[in-house]
C-alpha cells in the first residue's frame, strides 16, 4: 500500500482496486474505439498516398494502423485502471476514479462530511467478479454530494467498514479500528474484522 496522498499522522485502513470487469468492459469499449479510429487513419493515409504519389497502401500497412492503434488504446485502458482506487484512512475518504489518460480526479470526503452510503446494482460482469458498486453520499445539510465508485469486490462488507469507521470517528476511539481485510467472512482473523 502506497501512502500517496496521506497527511502526517494518518492511517491507511483500506486500500482497493476496481475489479477486472471495469477493466474488461473498459477494453472492449477499447476495441470499437479501435475499429473507427483505425478506419478513419486508414482512409486518411490511403488519400494521402493517392493524392500525393499515385499509390496505395499495402496490406501490412492497413494492419499495422490498427494494431498500434489497439496497443495505444490497451495502454491507455489499463493505465487508467490502475489508477482508480478507493482508499479509506482515519481522517477521510480518497476516491481515484479517472475517466481520461491524463486527468485523474480525486474527490476526499472528510469523515464529518460522510453521511451514508449504499451499494449499488451490478453490472453484468460485476456478477462474475462478485463485485458491485459503491456509492457515497456526503455533504452538508444544504449541499448533498454522491461519488461512485465502480465495481468494488467485497462492495457490502466495505459498506458496513465505512459505517464502522464513521462511528468509531464520531466517538474519538480511532485506535480501536483495524485495516480492512479483503477476504471472505469467515477467513478473515477475529481481530481484524
Amino acid at each position: 500500500m502506497h501512502d500517496r496522498y496521506l497527511h502526517e499522522g494518518e492511517t491507511l485502513l483500506c486500500d482497493r482496486r476496481s475489479s477486472a470487469a471495469v477493466l474488461i468492459i473498459a477494453l472492449l469499449r477499447g476495441v470499437v474505439e479501435t475499429l473507427i479510429v483505425g478506419s478513419i487513419l486508414s482512409v486518411l493515409a490511403a488519400l494521402s498516398l493517392i493524392l500525393a504519389f499515385e499509390t496505395t497502401l499495402a496490406v501490412w500497412m492497413y494492419a499495422a494502423i490498427f494494431l498500434i492503434c489497439l496497443a495505444v488504446i490497451v495502454f491507455q485502458r489499463v493505465h487508467i485502471w490502475r489508477e482508480a482506487t478507493f482508499r479509506v484512512t482515519t481522517e477521510r475518504i480518497l476516491l481515484a476514479n479517472p475517466t481520461a489518460f491524463f486527468h485523474a480526479p480525486l474527490v476526499t470526503v472528510k469523515w464529518p462530511q460522510y453521511q451514508e452510503c449504499e451499494v449499488d446494482h451490478r453490472g453484468v460482469l460485476d456478477v462474475f467478479f462478485f463485485a458491485r458498486p459503491l456509492k457515497i453520499r456526503y455533504g452538508t445539510a444544504d449541499a448533498r454530494y454522491e461519488a461512485k465508485f465502480p465495481s468494488l469486490r467485497y462492495a457490502e462488507d466495505l459498506k458496513h467498514y465505512l459505517d464502522k469507521v464513521d462511528a468509531a470517528v464520531r466517538r474519538n476511539d480511532l485506535q480501536s479500528l483495524k485495516p480492512f481485510v479483503a477476504k471472505p467472512r469467515g477467513k478473515r482473523d477475529a481481530e481484524n474484522v
